[in-house]
């Protein structure tokens, strides 16, 4: 029993230390793919030790353009500055190692995202967004008078973002004269 309980709060200190040294906000999903190295880490698991995190006000969460978003409190900080001597040296190597790579890229991550709603019967809005580091890029709705064509649109969005999005900054950017 004493295990477990020494093991669970290594695994809170491990999350505390990556979101520490991350020095951004990180998704859930982030956080989790870092984690994955990590022996004894699965989805349930790790989503009750955020959520404990957050409980207790050590980890703050927030919604952000429809994704949730996590980083340390000051309260985290100090807990973690108390007991980070508890997490074995090898282990922070191990995160600070994973941690460094991983986290360059989900700094510079572009998110390609494509939805459409319902608006009425025969009525839908698409919409088509470019989001970097959790900040939106670039965002369009599109009026759409049939399902088929909101579907189109948000395929050819997600398929082909790369090739559109210029060409739609460079229409737009363009002097006539």
């Amino acid at each position: 029993m004493k295990e477990d309980a020494e093991n669970l709060a290594e695994n809170k200190l491990i999350i505390l230390y990556l979101l520490s040294n991350a020095s951004c906000t990180l998704t859930n999903l982030q956080i989790l793919r870092l984690l994955y190295d990590f022996e004894g880490f699965n989805y349930y698991y790790f989503q009750h030790l955020l959520s404990d995190l957050v409980e207790k006000k050590y980890v703050m969460s927030y919604k952000q353009e429809e994704e949730w978003l996590y980083e340390i409190t000051p309260t985290g900080k100090e807990i973690l500055a108390l007991t980070e001597n508890m997490l074995p040296g090898i282990t922070k190597h191990k995160l600070d190692v994973i941690t460094k790579e991983l986290l360059q890229k989900v700094r510079n991550e572009s998110t390609v995202t494509a939805e459409y709603i319902p608006e009425s019967d025969n009525e839908y809005i698409t919409k088509c967004k470019i989001s970097e580091a959790h900040k939106t890029l670039f965002s369009l709705n599109i009026y759409c008078a049939s399902q088929d064509q909101a579907k189109v649109i948000a395929e050819n969005w997600k398929n082909h973002a790369s090739e559109i999005y210029p060409q739609i900054i460079e229409m737009l950017t363009k002097s006539n004269s």
